[in-house]
């Protein structure tokens, strides 16, 4: 449930930089003193994103922060804020992407350039239109099993005469937004300055210390559905070093047929979302979320001896004040 313990040593690629030597060592004398579960995947929390941080100034920037904390509640606290706003940013939420549109409004089209021209939307604006275009540039496949979606191959002949050729079957795909889809709903007109927009505000303030200025900016409103953030599935990959190609049980390619209209998932993106991933699993974050999710599914009612407490502070969090940013 608390995950996997901090190695003693540090790789020695980051054992040279001062800095980031002398923060990890404080993070192992927090782990060592954690009294409860919580304090102890914090404390895991801030030690792992220095092992598997996203990247260089990522680490650095936390190490700092470290040094910085007067003592272990200002450590817990800073492991929090790293659990709420980069962790929780990227856990998946329930349920299936609708289908792009119904079986019977949609035509019948005899290839896929014909069903392309009919469906592309230029900017999409809305999770339907994102997954549109998605589809289009993968293939009408799932990006890992090469499973075809469904009800684009009951509408279109070249695609269902390429599907039974290859073997594949037919499935129900998702849009997975790499960047969450709901990070900037809720956040202007009324709600403007609200809790929503204090708890993206914050997650996307992580980024921007973790080097990442600009992804706020590129990721804005309705562009959270640009292709770059979209992809058909909801797993995350490992880079291995060659360009567009992840690794899963087996390496990844993806491909498009223009770069321009239908731009490949962005290797940024796909890099702070794996080293989330990453933290998340060796941390016991993952571990200790799914627990309280189940939690809340389970029971209606909180337990009177204060064990719903966790649960309880999960569930509130979204309408709960924002976290200081460190």
């Amino acid at each position: 449930m608390t995950g996997t313990a901090l190695s003693a040593e540090l790789p020695s690629l980051l054992s040279i930089t001062p800095v980031i030597r002398d923060a990890y060592a404080i993070i192992l004398e927090f782990e060592r003193s954690a009294q409860n579960a919580k304090t102890l995947i914090y404390a895991r929390i801030l030690g792992y994103l220095m092992l598997e941080g996203p990247s260089d100034q990522a680490r650095v920037a936390i190490a700092r922060e470290v040094i910085s904390c007067a003592g272990k509640g200002a450590l817990e606290t800073n492991g929090k804020m790293y659990y709420d706003h980069y962790l929780r940013a990227f856990k998946r939420t329930k349920g299936h992407t609708p289908i792009p549109s119904s079986h019977v409004s949609r035509p019948s089209f005899d290839t896929c350039k014909a069903m392309i021209f009919d469906m592309l939307v230029e900017a999409p604006q809305a999770h339907q239109d994102a997954k549109k275009n998605a589809l289009i540039r993968d293939g009408s496949c799932c990006v890992v099993t090469g499973n075809y979606e469904r009800s684009m191959v009951e509408n279109n002949q070249e695609l269902e005469k390429m599907a039974d050729d290859e073997g594949k079957g037919l499935i129900v795909t998702n849009c997975a937004h790499i960047f969450a889809e709901s990070t900037n709903l809720n956040i202007s007109g009324d709600q403007k300055g609200g809790i929503r927009h204090h708890h993206a505000a914050s997650m996307w303030a992580v980024m921007d210390r973790f080097g990442y200025s600009q992804i706020p900016f590129d990721l804005n409103g309705s562009n959270i559905h640009r292709l770059e953030n979209i992809l058909t599935l909801d797993l995350w990959f490992e880079p291995t070093g060659t360009p567009n190609t992840y690794k899963l049980e087996a390496p990844v390619t993806f491909t498009t047929q223009d770069t321009e209209k239908l731009p490949l998932p962005s290797p940024e993106y796909l890099k702070i979302h794996a080293a989330c991933a990453r933290v998340a699993h060796l941390s016991g974050t993952g571990e200790h979320i799914d627990k309280i999710s189940s939690e809340l599914e389970d029971h209606n009612v909180l337990s009177e001896d204060g064990a719903s407490a966790d649960a309880l502070e999960h569930a509130l969090f979204p309408w709960s004040q924002q976290i200081q940013v460190f």
